[in-house]
């Protein structure tokens, strides 16, 4: 009645409200997926109230120029400690990356070099972690140059800066105990972005002493009770089905930490394909964070889900088919350190096992089931809103029946349409002329 959105006050704008009335609106009338954007069938829908002519929305605008100017600079240094055998993700060095205000810098990759009195074998893998300490992309182990380019892009808004950790993985175990004692550092040296760098590199952070004697907290892990545990068919419109899903059971030394998961949708479906993908465990949805690339989907748990001792709890992914009629669907977990585990005694990163029903210590740590995209439906219904009337005699355009259509998946093209007419006595001779109409009372055939 009044306020934004009232007459004479209508928006363009297109966001978390406007999409929760469309999610509201596509349940009351059983518009399925309710996803919460207007594609054709909610259109459809809403050409045919008042008179309200909703046309699809306008294209994606360019995307702003690229900002040219990006200044590098050591971060406040994480503090030095033990890197014991199969931690992950111990900190290194902070690097501090500030754009412009002409505009966003893409940072498309970094080169990282290992420094100090230690082996290239005393490292499994360097990482790039963010603000959140969410891993960016995938760890990579050194070359001959004891250097490793991290080339997972990431971007830093005009006018804004970001800090980012340069991290390692170490191996689970030392079968000589060669690196107890050694001590490297991680040194950022080059960036590779179109804008220019301004900073002094390389960029060192705190040597880290190597450590074989402690022992911190582990976890075991096998594929979970709601994995569809084998290939399946769905169809489009599909609503909250469980794509993949694993049981991460604590050891008996600490309790740990879930601080976030990273699923690889690795099959031939794309993004659009898919809506309202959450990780639920314990019956609680977060949400995921799709990447550039539209195949991982990230979820951040915040301060972390804690898994006492002994204890275990299961990581499941779910959402809805919205479309890709023909596709597939495998929502896999890459690498062991999509799982972000943290010991929450000893305060390190823990890198899960590769043993477990459903997992190996291939390139894919746990391979999910491909779900299969029918080609798509048809579905005719009666349409309650055409009520039983009376027909009356030399009256043009009077409704005769109704029904509802429903396709999912695939266009199609109506060529024929057979009715049968059941009435008694000569009433169907005294038909003068049939129609066939929209919601929107356009004839379409008769």
């Amino acid at each position: 009645a009044s306020g934004v959105g009232s007459a004479g006050n209508e928006s363009s704008y297109f966001g978390a409200l406007t999409k929760a009335a469309v999610i509201k609106f596509q349940k009351k009338y059983g518009i399925s997926p309710a996803a919460g954007y207007v594609g054709p069938i909610t259109r459809a829908k809403l050409n045919t109230m008042g008179g309200v002519v909703v046309t699809p929305p306008p294209t994606t605008p360019p995307p702003a120029p690229a900002g040219t100017g990006l200044t590098v600079t050591a971060g406040a240094q994480p503090a030095a400690q033990l890197a014991p055998l199969n931690a992950a993700r111990v900190p290194f060095t902070k690097v501090t990356f500030a754009a412009g205000s002409d505009g966003d810098v893409k940072i498309n990759s970094l080169v990282v070099e290992r420094g100090g009195p230690s082996a290239d074998a005393d490292i499994s893998g360097i990482v790039l972690l963010d603000e959140s300490g969410t891993q960016v992309g995938l760890a990579k182990t050194l070359n001959s140059a004891h250097q490793v380019t991290l080339n997972e892009p990431f971007t830093v808004k005009a006018g804004q800066s970001r800090t980012m950790t340069l991290a390692m993985n170490r191996p689970a175990a030392d079968a000589d105990s060669s690196s107890a004692g050694a001590v490297a550092t991680l040194s950022l040296v080059a960036v590779n972005t179109s804008a220019t760098v301004t900073g002094s590199l390389p960029i060192s952070g705190t040597a880290q002493t190597m450590n074989v004697g402690l022992t911190i907290g582990s976890v075991t892990n096998a594929r979970g009770p709601l994995d569809p545990a084998g290939a399946a068919s769905k169809n489009v419109g599909t609503t909250g089905y469980t794509f993949s899903s694993i049981k991460v059971t604590a050891g008996s030394t600490e309790d740990v930490l879930v601080k976030s998961i990273r699923w690889n949708q690795a099959s031939s479906a794309a993004s659009s394909d898919l809506a309202n993908l959450v990780t639920v465990v314990d019956g609680v949805s977060y949400p995921t964070i799709v990447d550039s690339t539209g195949k991982y989907y990230t979820s951040v748990f915040g301060d972390g889900i804690k898994i006492e001792k002994g204890f275990g709890k299961e990581f499941s992914i779910k959402g809805d088919i919205a479309s890709g009629s023909g596709r597939t669907v495998a929502f896999n977990i890459e690498k062991t350190t999509d799982l972000n585990l943290l010991g929450s005694t000893y305060g390190y990163g823990i890198t899960p096992p590769t043993s477990g029903t459903g997992f190996s210590a291939g390139s894919i740590w746990y391979a999910a089931s491909t779900i299969s995209i029918n080609t798509g439906s048809l579905t005719v219904s009666n349409d309650p809103g055409v009520a039983a009337q009376n027909v009356a005699i030399n009256v043009a355009n009077q409704p005769l029946g109704g029904f509802s259509v429903e396709v999912k998946g695939e266009s199609i093209s109506v060529a024929s349409l057979i009715f049968n007419v059941q009435a008694t006595g000569n009433e169907v001779v005294d038909i003068t002329n049939v129609s066939l109409v929209d919601g929107n009372g356009a004839v379409l055939a008769g």
